[in-house]
């Protein structure tokens, strides 16, 4: 059981899991960072920040490098695919889109329990200090 921690597989599991928590570091300021919010796209270009802007390419390039380079090692080390350079490039392409669907997913899940927490306030102030529960939009 021991020697399952000190294989390349593990190594390229742990890779795989930075380059999932590196992706979520540039796709919670892709979402919070602005007012153009693009959910399945990452906002690589901050115009007034441009530290929060280096920080973030950084972290998608390290993310992107921590993604294929675990894959990799993980794909090549699966005792079920072939060692091909076609099943490895197919089982690599698999995994590091799914690293990708995971983060996505975790995002998704943050901007749906803030959006309930937004609703359950919007509802507590209807109800006890009866303020209006739809604001009005006004045109800009």
């Amino acid at each position: 059981m021991l020697e399952f921690f000190a294989s390349a597989y593990f190594l390229g599991i742990l890779l795989m899991a930075g380059g999932c928590i590196l992706f979520l570091v540039t796709f919670f300021p892709s979402w919070y960072g602005g007012h153009l919010r693009r959910f399945w796209l990452t906002r690589l270009t901050y115009k007034d920040d441009k530290d929060q802007q280096s920080f973030v390419r950084f972290m998608w390039i390290l993310a992107w490098l921590l993604s294929v380079i675990g894959s990799l090692v993980v794909a090549y080390n699966h005792p079920n695919v072939q060692h091909s350079f076609g099943s490895v490039l197919i089982q690599m392409l698999y995994y590091i889109v799914v690293i990708w669907l995971i983060a996505k997913a975790i995002m998704a899940c943050f901007i749906c329990v803030q959006h309930v927490i937004q609703a359950i306030i919007r509802i507590k102030e209807w109800i006890f200090n009866d303020k209006p529960l739809f604001r009005k939009h006004q045109k800009i």
